[in-house]
């Protein structure tokens, strides 16, 4: 493995954009729907976590004890009409305590997809052809000591996995799989894809963060280190918009928070959003989504409740609006952010985003 280094090296002391409350009575540049949900039979899931649409009506997630979102129990939950019910997916319960995370899943349409995880000491990962109406057992790669945190699939022969600090590519539909490991990290938090050649890792060693960059299918990879100026425990969130433009949530120790960053060079630098109003103690962040260079929205949980925080002049400026409940992932979907969200007693909830 090839890297190229970049380093950035951020000060504390950064000036504050002007922020506004969004007004109600306004006309905000997007709508908002909401759809509850509930789970038929669940003995597991009480709450949605990650999620990927593969239709305006079906969707995977991961189902979540609620209040958990990484602690307890995972399962693996499936609806088919737009959220209004879901059902748990038997063998693909786990215990965190037995993995570094919940299921990872990836699929190609709606018939199409992979499932990864640890049901016991051995990782499984199996695939569906018919919609998950049967699976077939897939051979994990035989050097991972655990399940994949994270996969995606290309086509029924490419795909890339995460396993701790070790990157995987498969071309033969994972029967054999080329490992390499990522320096530095102490877990890949974040792996991102939008083509088969083009992706970024990111993670952090407690002090810095860390992008890497391939543009030749993982082959090769071109780091980046960033020093913010309070150190990182993870990196929450990673979304590009196209080959240059990128944004990154940092996740911080001892309740400091979470921050924001963005990148213009395809992630060799990165610079902190100077609107503090969103950022730093007791404020978490869990979502950045752009829809265009203009249009942006990150989802922030606050101590006196939830918010969407958004912009129409790529940053410049940020407005916010009060929200009823958390969300916790959102996939850009056809122009809309379709986003998993919940909070006690109900945790399935979906939101769709439909920018103006």
């Amino acid at each position: 493995m090839k890297l190229r280094r970049w380093s950035l090296l951020i000060l504390s002391g950064v000036a504050v954009a002007a922020f506004g409350q969004g007004d109600v009575g306004s006309s905000l540049p997007f709508t908002l729907t909401w759809t509850e949900g509930r789970c038929v039979r669940c003995e597991t899931a009480s709450e949605l976590g990650r999620i990927q649409f593969v239709s305006r009506r079906e969707a995977w997630a991961v189902g979540l004890v609620y209040g958990e979102q990484g602690a307890g129990d995972f399962i693996v939950v499936h609806t088919k009409d737009a959220g209004r019910t879901w059902r748990e997916l038997p063998q693909t319960n786990q215990y965190a305590g037995d993995s570094d995370g919940p299921p990872a899943f990836s699929f190609l349409d709606p018939e199409h997809g992979w499932i990864a995880w640890s049901p016991s000491v051995e990782a499984e990962l199996v695939r569906t052809q018919d919609a998950g109406l049967h699976w077939r057992h897939v051979s994990p790669p035989k050097y991972s000591q655990q399940s994949f945190q994270r996969i995606q699939f290309f086509d029924e022969n490419d795909a890339y996995g995460t396993e701790v600090t070790t990157f995987f590519r498969t071309h033969n539909g994972g029967h054999t799989w080329t490992q390499t490991q990522i320096p530095h990290l102490r877990f890949i938090d974040r792996l991102l894809f939008p083509t088969p050649e083009t992706g970024w890792i990111a993670g952090t060693d407690g002090q810095d963060f860390y992008v890497f960059r391939t543009t030749n299918g993982g082959c090769d990879w071109q780091e980046s280190r960033t020093t913010p100026p309070r150190a990182p425990d993870s990196v929450r969130d990673l979304f590009f918009l196209g080959q240059d433009r990128g944004w990154l949530i940092t996740w911080h120790h001892n309740d400091e928070g979470t921050y924001l960053f963005s990148t213009i060079d395809g992630g060799r630098s990165w610079t902190p959003e100077y609107d503090l109003s969103f950022q730093g103690k007791g404020k978490w962040a869990s979502v950045v989504r752009f829809v265009s260079e203009k249009k942006g929205f990150v989802f922030v949980r606050e101590d006196d409740g939830d918010k969407l925080v958004y912009t129409t002049d790529g940053g410049a400026h940020w407005l916010s609006q009060a929200l009823p409940r958390s969300v916790y992932d959102c996939q850009l979907f056809e122009g809309d952010l379709l986003c998993s969200a919940g909070n006690s007693p109900s945790g399935f909830w979906l939101l769709t985003l439909h920018p103006r």
